[in-house]
C-alpha cells in the first residue's frame, strides 16, 4: 500500500483481517464486488445495537449506583455492576471505532491523525476484553461458591471484589496501553490492523491473552455446571432427610440463592460465544485467504462486516438479562423508572389476599369442626 492511498475504505475491507501477517502489499488484493455498498447497512446496523445497549447499560448502572447493593449487598452484585460498565464502555467507544472503518469521512480523517487512531484501537479493545475479563470473574466467584461455600463467605468480600475488579482493568489498560510505544502507524494509511499493530504483538500478547480467557471461561463453566448438578442433588437429599435441622434449611436456602446468580453466567456465557462465533469464524476465514495472497470471496467479506453488529447483542443481553433473572437488580432499576411504589402497592394487595383466603378457610374448618 502505498502512502498517498486515496481510497483508504476500500482497504479497510480487506486488511483489517490480516493482523497475523506482516506482508502490507497483501492489502491490495480486492474482492470481486463494491463491499462499500454494504457499509451503509452495516454502519446502521452497528449503530442501531450500540445506542440500545448504551441506554440499557445506562440504566442499570445508574439504578445500582443509587442502590445500597454496592455498599451492602453480596460480592456478586459489584461484578454484576463491572459487567455493566464494561458493556456501557463497550458500547461508547465502538461508535467512533465504526465510523472510521465504514465512512469515507471517517477513514480520510483518522489516516493523517496518529493518537486518535491508535486510541480508538485501544478502546475498542478494552472495552470488548473488559466484558470477556469480567465474566471470567464472576464465573470464578460463583464456581468458588457453589464449591466452598464457607470459604467463599469468609474470603469473597466486598473489598478483595474490588481489589480482583480494579487489577483485571489495570491489566486490560497495561496490555492495550503498550500500542502508544509501540505500533506500525504511518501517516496517510488507512487504520486498520495490520497498519497500527506489530505481528507480533498480534499473535504473542492480543490474540494469546484473548483466546486463553475464552478457553478459560468455556472450561470453568463446564466445571460450574458439574458443581451445580452435585449442589442439586446434595439440596435434593437434604429436603428428603427424616432429620432436618435449621442448619440444614439454612445451607439449602443459601445454595438456591447462589445458583439463582449461576444462571444468569450461564445465559451471559451463552450470548458472548453465540454472538462471537460467527464473527469470528468469518473473520478467520478471511485471514486464511489474505495470508495466502489471495482476495476473499465478496459473499464471505459481506458475511463479516454485517456479523459484526452480532458480536454487540451481548452488551444489549446482559443488562435484560440481569433484570429479569435477579430480582434486587430488578428492584433497584424499578426504583429507577419510580415503580416501587406500585410494585409495594400490588405486593400488599396480593399478600391481604392470600391472608383473606387463608382466615376464610381457617373459619370455615372451625364451622365444620
Amino acid at each position: 500500500m502505498a502512502s498517498n492511498t486515496t481510497r483508504p475504505i476500500d482497504e479497510v475491507s480487506t486488511s483489517e483481517f490480516a493482523e497475523t501477517t506482516s506482508s502490507v502489499s497483501i492489502i491490495v488484493a480486492q474482492a470481486a464486488g463494491d463491499i462499500t455498498a454494504w457499509y451503509p447497512w452495516a454502519l446502521s446496523t452497528v449503530y442501531l445495537i450500540l445506542t440500545v445497549g448504551l441506554v440499557l447499560n445506562t440504566i442499570t448502572a445508574i439504578a445500582y449506583l443509587k442502590s445500597s447493593l454496592l455498599t451492602h449487598g453480596k460480592p456478586v452484585h459489584q461484578l454484576i455492576f463491572n459487567m455493566t460498565m464494561s458493556d456501557f464502555i463497550c458500547c461508547l467507544v465502538g461508535q467512533p471505532f465504526v465510523l472510521f472503518q465504514y465512512t469515507e469521512a471517517g477513514a480520510r480523517y483518522i489516516m493523517t491523525r496518529k493518537m486518535a487512531c491508535i486510541s480508538s484501537f485501544i478502546g475498542t479493545y478494552i472495552g470488548f476484553d473488559s466484558t470477556v475479563t469480567s465474566l471470567l470473574l464472576i464465573t470464578c466467584e460463583r464456581l468458588f461458591a457453589i464449591l466452598f461455600p464457607l470459604q467463599h463467605m469468609h474470603r469473597v468480600t466486598r473489598r478483595t471484589t474490588r481489589w480482583a475488579i480494579i487489577v483485571t482493568w489495570a491489566l486490560l489498560t497495561i496490555r492495550s496501553s503498550i500500542l502508544f510505544f509501540w505500533n506500525k502507524w504511518s501517516y496517510n494509511v488507512a487504520c486498520v490492523g495490520i497498519a497500527v499493530m506489530p505481528d507480533t504483538y498480534t499473535l504473542y500478547i492480543y490474540n494469546t491473552f484473548l483466546y486463553t480467557c475464552m478457553a478459560l471461561i468455556v472450561l470453568l463453566n463446564v466445571v460450574l455446571g458439574f458443581a451445580v448438578i452435585v449442589a442439586k442433588r446434595k439440596a435434593q437429599i437434604m429436603k428428603t432427610s427424616q432429620t432436618m435441622t435449621k442448619s440444614m434449611q439454612s445451607q439449602i436456602k443459601s445454595a438456591q440463592s447462589e445458583l439463582k446468580i449461576v444462571k444468569i453466567v450461564f445465559l451471559a456465557v451463552s450470548v458472548l460465544f453465540v454472538t462471537w462465533i460467527p464473527n469470528n469464524t468469518f473473520a478467520n476465514i478471511v485471514l486464511a485467504y489474505m495470508t495466502n495472497r489471495q482476495a476473499p470471496p465478496f459473499d464471505i467479506l459481506v458475511a463479516y462486516h454485517m456479523t459484526r453488529s452480532v458480536v454487540l447483542v451481548g452488551p444489549v443481553a446482559d443488562p435484560l438479562i440481569y433484570f429479569l433473572k435477579n430480582s434486587q437488580c430488578r428492584e433497584a432499576v424499578l426504583k429507577l423508572m419510580g415503580r416501587t411504589a406500585a410494585s409495594k402497592a400490588k405486593h400488599s394487595v396480593d399478600s391481604k389476599t392470600v391472608m383473606t383466603k387463608v382466615s376464610e378457610v381457617m373459619d370455615k374448618s372451625t364451622t365444620d369442626g
